[in-house]
């Protein structure tokens, strides 16, 4: 086994010989030694005790490089901070998880142009790249909490982990812009939801997951976009991915507004239902993320 430090506040451990299982092990043990332990100073801290968040990720046929195996432990880092810290992740993709698969378990090529789209999306905005991976992860604790069909929950994930890949014919200009958008701007930034729905639509099989797609931006009382649909002439799952989308947007810095906390989010989803939200929607939107401690 080796451990260094890899960068900054983080350190890499490599374990060989190690399946995920006895690695989640060892990345606990570790967790739960660096809580126990008692640092000099640690009655400063404000829990007064020092946290460790751990991210774990394997080889296996879908890890093609040390990049790859390094990538997802990073997200998998990423994730066991948005959940709180001093928490172990494991790394996990949508296109590990469904059965778009081969009988080798390889994703079936007529995925693979899609996880290129996505790993071209994320290189032109950092932005939608951790956008994404956060409205996953709310869709993944909102399923949950709601106990959606294993059918409803699939199609709710793939669309959280595609609804933004029409930003794919955006402007890198509009996209990283500093400033408040121009009209122009944003009448090309709303072509996007379409543009996803028509990437999305060339998948055979996926079929259910276009009007998700495609209406991720529509409102409750008719003011969104791109067709101006209303209550339930929106796609149920697509209700839920509104708000999982509009949370995260309120609650990370963007250079044209100002970010909100948690509760200020909450407080906004309140007074927006019956018109931007479907109010039981959001009412187990805001349940289910404080009950993982998210407010």
């Amino acid at each position: 086994d080796m451990l260094f430090r890899y960068g900054g506040d983080e350190f890499c451990v490599i374990l060989p010989r190690t399946n995920k299982e006895q690695a989640c092990i060892v990345a606990d043990r570790l967790r739960e030694a660096v809580s126990q332990y008692d640092y000099f100073g640690k009655e400063n801290l404000n829990n007064k005790m020092m946290t460790v968040s751990v991210g774990v990720s394997t080889y296996n046929k879908q890890v093609d490089s040390y990049k790859d195996l390094l990538e997802n432990a990073d997200m998998a880092l990423y994730r066991a901070k948005f959940l709180r810290r001093n928490k172990v992740e494991v790394y996990s993709s949508i296109f590990d998880h469904v059965s778009e698969k081969d009988g080798n378990g390889n994703l079936l090529e007529e995925i693979k142009p899609l996880k290129t789209l996505i790993t071209v999306v994320n290189s032109r905005d950092t932005y939608t790249y951790k956008h994404v991976e956060r409205v996953f992860n709310y869709c993944k604790i909102v399923v949950e909490h709601m106990k959606l069909s294993d059918e409803d929950k699939r199609l709710l994930l793939y669309a959280a982990y595609l609804h933004d890949l029409g930003k794919i014919n955006v402007s890198k200009e509009t996209l990283i812009s500093n400033a408040r958008l121009t009209q122009e701007q944003w009448e090309e930034l709303k072509k996007h939801p379409q543009d996803s729905a028509d990437i999305v639509s060339q998948i055979e099989g996926f079929e259910k997951i276009v009007p998700i797609v495609l209406q991720h931006h529509e409102k409750y009382d008719g003011t969104g976009y791109p067709n101006g649909l209303k209550g339930t002439e929106i796609n149920y799952l697509a209700r839920i991915l509104t708000v999982a989308v509009s949370f995260d947007a309120m609650t990370n810095q963007r250079p044209y507004q100002k970010t909100k906390t948690f509760e200020e989010a909450f407080e906004e989803i309140e007074r927006c239902k019956s018109t931007h939200f479907d109010p039981e929607i959001a009412d187990e939107f805001m349940k289910a993320l404080k009950l993982v401690g998210i407010s």
